[in-house]
C-alpha cells in the first residue's frame, strides 16, 4: 500500500491507503562497468527474500563472467548477440525466456530481479523499446522498476541522466530509482565543486533516490567465492564464515559484521520506497 493524502471540505488533512500494484521485475543498469551493479542486484535480491518474497536473478553479463554467478540464475550472453540478428524477432528472442519468468512473478507474487552488466543497459532498451515491455508489465496489473546506478561524480551523473531519459523514452511505464554506489571509503565532501555539480545534474530529476554505502573488502567481497547469499551469510557461523571466506575466524566475523551494517542501511532506504517489510537484517 502506499499512503496519499487528500484534503477534506473542513482543511483537514487525512491520509488514505491505496493498493499499488506489486512489483513483477526490477532492472539494474549503468552506464559503465565496475560500479558494483551485481552487488546492488544481490542486495535487492535478499531485500525481496528477507520479505518472504521468492525471486529469480537474471544476469545479462559477458559470458567470461558466467562462472561467478550461481548455475540456478538465468545468463543471458552479452558476447552471443551478434548472433540473435538471425534469430527470428532478433534481440527480443533473447528475452522469451526472461518474459516467461516474469510473467510466473506476475501471476505467483515473485519479483524477477534483471542484472545488467556492461552494455546490458543498451541491449534491454532497444528490446524494451520495441515490445513495449514495460507496458506488457502494466498491463497485468504489475510494476517494471529499473534502478540506475551512478558513483558520486559529475561524469557518472551525467550519464546517469542520459540513461533515465532513455529509460522514460522506451519504457515510460516503469518506475525509476537512482542508485549512488560510493565505491570508495572516502566519500566526497558535501560542499566540494564535484558535490554541487552532481547536484545539478541529478536533482532536477526528481527521481527517488538511495545511497549505497562503500563496502569493499570488508564486508561481501570476503565471501565472494562461495557464491552465497548475503542471507545466508549473515546467518551463518564461524564454521561456515571461515570457510567460504578461506580466511581467519575473526576476519571472518569481522567481515560479516561490516556486511550487517551495510545491509542494514540499504534495507532501511529500500523499505521507504517499496511497500516491502524485511525483517531479517
Amino acid at each position: 500500500y502506499e499512503v496519499i493524502s487528500m484534503l477534506q471540505n473542513n482543511g483537514k488533512s487525512i491520509e488514505l491507503a491505496t493498493p499499488v500494484p506489486r512489483i513483477a521485475t526490477v532492472a539494474v543498469l549503468g552506464a559503465s562497468t565496475a560500479m558494483g551493479k551485481s552487488t546492488l542486484a544481490d542486495a535487492l535480491a535478499s531485500f525481496f527474500e528477507a520479505a518472504g518474497v521468492a525471486v529469480h536473478t537474471v544476469r545479462i553479463e559477458t559470458g567470461r563472467r558466467k562462472a561467478e554467478f550461481p548455475s540456478y540464475n538465468t545468463f543471458i550472453d552479452l558476447d552471443g548477440v551478434k548472433d540473435a540478428a538471425n534469430m527470428v524477432g532478433g534481440e527480443a528472442a533473447l528475452f522469451d525466456g526472461v518474459w516467461r519468468r516474469i510473467k510466473i512473478a506476475i501471476s505467483g507474487g515473485h519479483v524477477v530481479v534483471i542484472d545488467g552488466g556492461a552494455g546490458a543497459q543498451r541491449l534491454l532498451l532497444d528490446v524494451a523499446g520495441p515490445t513495449g515491455l514495460a507496458g506488457l508489465v502494466a498491463a497485468r496489473g504489475a510494476l517494471c522498476w529499473v534502478v540506475v546506478v551512478t558513483t558520486p561524480d559529475p561524469e557518472s551523473a551525467r550519464q546517469a541522466a542520459a540513461l533515465i531519459a532513455d529509460v522514460q523514452d522506451r519504457m515510460p511505464e516503469a518506475r525509476i530509482l537512482l542508485a549512488v554506489n560510493h565505491i570508495s571509503p572516502i566519500p566526497p565532501g558535501m560542499d566540494t565543486q564535484q558535490a554541487r555539480a552532481f547536484k545539478a545534474i541529478l536533482d532536477p530529476l526528481a527521481i527517488p533516490k538511495i545511497e549505497i554505502p562503500f563496502a569493499g573488502a570488508q564486508a561481501l567481497a570476503a565471501f565472494a567465492d562461495s557464491q552465497r547469499t548475503i542471507r545466508e551469510i549473515l546467518r551463518a557461523d564461524e564454521d561456515q564464515l571461515t570457510r567460504w571466506s578461506k580466511k581467519g575466524e575473526l576476519a571472518s566475523l569481522s567481515a560479516q559484521a561490516h556486511l550487517a551494517a551495510w545491509w542494514g542501511r540499504i534495507v532501511d532506504q529500500l523499505s521507504k520506497v517499496w511497500p516491502f517489510d524485511a525483517p531479517n537484517r
